[in-house]
């Protein structure tokens, strides 16, 4: 009996077709992994950057003069309206002195025998990142914070 060439070659053809096939199906489920784990970093990065560009303008905003220093409110408007469209969890701001030599009076003290205390405003901002997916070794959520300090011109 003898078996013509164009059947084995038809039959190594199909043979190697569903080999590509069963390597798809397992390399795919590898790669839609990997993927969405790529895209869980760069939202968590594109918050991070969120979270630091927002205490940055908002410390801006309150070291430009010294009764800025002490609005709250707009330090904290304008890290929220950084951040948009991150949502932010909490912004607090707070305005401090220090004398040149490390003590720290109060804003409307002076320091002994340096003269005007050096003004200071401070913003922190955080927000917590909920990851995509459960993974392992990993917290659910991340905490991303940032403090940023500036001082009053």
């Amino acid at each position: 009996m003898k078996i013509s060439s164009q059947f084995i070659r038809s039959r190594s053809t199909h043979n190697r077709r569903g080999g590509a096939l069963l390597e798809l199906a397992v390399v795919m489920p590898v790669l839609i992994l990997l993927a969405v784990g790529v895209a869980d970093y760069a939202r968590a990065y594109k918050t991070s950057v969120a979270v630091v560009n927002a205490a940055a303008a908002a410390t801006q905003v309150g070291a430009r003069s010294a009764g800025a220093s002490g609005d709250t409110a707009a330090m904290t408007s304008q890290a929220i309206a950084d951040a948009s469209p991150v949502t932010l969890d909490t912004v607090t701001s707070s305005r401090f002195c220090r004398c040149s030599n490390g003590s720290t009076p109060a804003c409307t003290g002076s320091c002994s025998g340096y003269g005007v205390p050096q003004v200071f405003v401070q913003v922190r901002v955080r927000k917590n990142y909920a990851m995509l997916f459960r993974y392992p070794g990993l917290p659910a959520t991340i905490a991303v914070m940032r403090t940023a300090t500036l001082r009053v011109q």
